[in-house]
């Protein structure tokens, strides 16, 4: 397994929650929302305890779900939707760089699920990777 520093494993979830961000707010699936809660609870796990970067979390996670279920009852404004979910995500990538940078370099190793839904989103194109899901 390779060894990664911490700025590198975060790095990497961040381009993970971004591709699935970026599919949510083209094509709301509920299984990227699943996808995308499975990572943050990830990248939760690797950080120290901090109120911040959980409240930026729950909103991203929170503004992707919203698109998700209004996709399934035809809401509108989904313009306004696409915006909330690209502002949380941007909130949330301000606030882990942060994080990473105060917490410094360590040598993690990536485990489980994440590693793999990461390594999986990282190699395929979104419209590849939800075609192949389908």
């Amino acid at each position: 397994m390779l060894h990664k520093t911490f700025a590198e494993t975060i790095d990497e979830r961040l381009k993970a929650i971004g591709l699935l961000a970026d599919c949510i707010a083209l094509q709301p699936e509920q299984s990227d929302l699943h996808d995308l809660r499975v990572l943050l609870l990830d990248v939760m796990g690797l950080l120290k305890r901090d109120p911040g970067i959980e409240s930026a979390a729950d909103d991203l996670y929170a503004a992707a779900m919203a698109l998700v279920r209004d996709k399934a009852v035809g809401a509108q404004p989904i313009a306004r939707k696409q915006r909330l979910l690209k502002d949380a995500r941007s909130r949330f990538f301000g606030r882990l760089n942060g994080a990473a940078e105060r917490i410094g370099p360590q040598d993690l190793r990536l485990k489980g699920f994440a590693a793999f839904q990461a390594a999986h989103l990282s190699r395929k194109p979104a419209s590849e990777a939800r075609s192949q899901a389908a």
